[in-house]
């Protein structure tokens, strides 16, 4: 029996002995995580069973036979851990398909509801018919009329009456205009004048007769001081001339008029009609206040007699084309 307690003994120390030694090596120490899964590929041996109770009465005769003990098993050295395998991606379930439901039963068709009527379209608007094309008419060249400029023509004045009437303490009087002067241009379309330029008309003081004989022109003479001023000077540089569709003539002129020395501006109205040939006759009329002009009324019969400060001109004349 002792020697049975004696191998057990010894069995249980070396137990001992390898977990100590094993908790002491140094991939214990270096790498906790390891040890816990470094497992003991084999158990360790179990001890000995003890033995049981003897039946049979021990004989004193026979030696008692002790079995050897049995050799302990030397624990394996740890084994290394085995590197862990990298988790492989888990592929996701593909979905099931739902089986096909079986067939159901037919039921009995509804009856279905009555058509609601159709809502009542607005009409599409009528195309116009279009219009049949004409045949063209073949093409003929178009001829531009090119604009006509106004064309100078050259004109002069032909007197046909002319007049100066005054008035004085005794009587009116009356001097006739037997000469005068004039020339200028017309600027015409094809139908006619459009404008009067350049006009200029000259009345001779000495032109002037009057009915009461000599010594009344040589007071009226005296007046416009004839020997230093030897005309009546009109002109202009451009009058508007109008013509209506029967021919009636509208001239507005506005130009300067000369007489004993003294220039004044004076505008005139003359009125007239065209003639067949294109002339125009006109018929002008105007009051001038000798003092104006720096002229004294003339006195007669030692200041018994005096001449009114008014005098009217009136003329008729003809402008005429002249002919190249």
């Amino acid at each position: 029996m002792k020697t049975y307690s004696i191998s057990l003994t010894f069995a249980m120390s070396s137990i001992v002995l390898s977990i100590i030694f094993l908790q002491c090596s140094p991939s214990a120490t270096t790498n906790p995580q390891k040890d816990t899964e470094t497992t003991i590929s084999e158990p360790v041996s179990k001890p000995i069973d003890q033995p049981t109770s003897i039946d049979q009465p021990e004989s004193s005769d026979q030696p008692q036979t002790v079995d050897p003990p049995r050799p302990v098993a030397e624990p394996k050295s740890a084994e290394q851990p085995k590197p862990v395998a990298q988790s492989q991606p888990v592929e996701k379930p593909k979905p099931v398909t739902p089986s096909k439901p079986a067939d159901q039963p037919k039921t009995a068709a509804e009856p279905t509801p009555a058509e609601q009527p159709k809502s009542v379209t607005e009409p599409k608007p009528v195309e116009p018919p279009k219009p049949v094309e004409q045949p063209k008419p073949i093409d003929k060249p178009v001829v531009i009329a090119e604009p006509v400029s106004a064309m100078p023509v050259g004109f002069t004045l032909k007197l046909l009456s002319a007049t100066v009437k005054g008035t004085s303490t005794l009587h009116e009087w009356e001097s006739q205009i037997t000469e005068i002067e004039g020339k200028g241009v017309f600027q015409k379309n094809e139908k006619s004048v459009t404008t009067i330029q350049n006009a200029e008309i000259k009345i001779p003081v000495k032109g002037l007769k009057s009915k009461e004989g000599k010594k009344m022109d040589d007071k009226t003479y005296e007046t416009f001081q004839s020997d230093a001023n030897p005309f009546i000077t009109y002109s202009f540089s451009n009058a508007v001339v109008k013509i209506s569709d029967s021919h009636i003539v509208t001239v507005e002129a506005s130009g300067n008029l000369s007489m004993a020395g003294m220039s004044k501006p004076v505008s005139l109205s003359a009125k007239g009609k065209e003639l067949e040939n294109g002339d125009l006759r006109l018929s002008v009329s105007k009051k001038i206040k000798m003092t104006d002009y720096n002229m004294e009324p003339p006195v007669m019969f030692l200041g018994s007699i005096k001449v009114g400060d008014e005098v009217t001109v009136s003329f008729d004349f003809e402008l005429k084309k002249v002919q190249k």
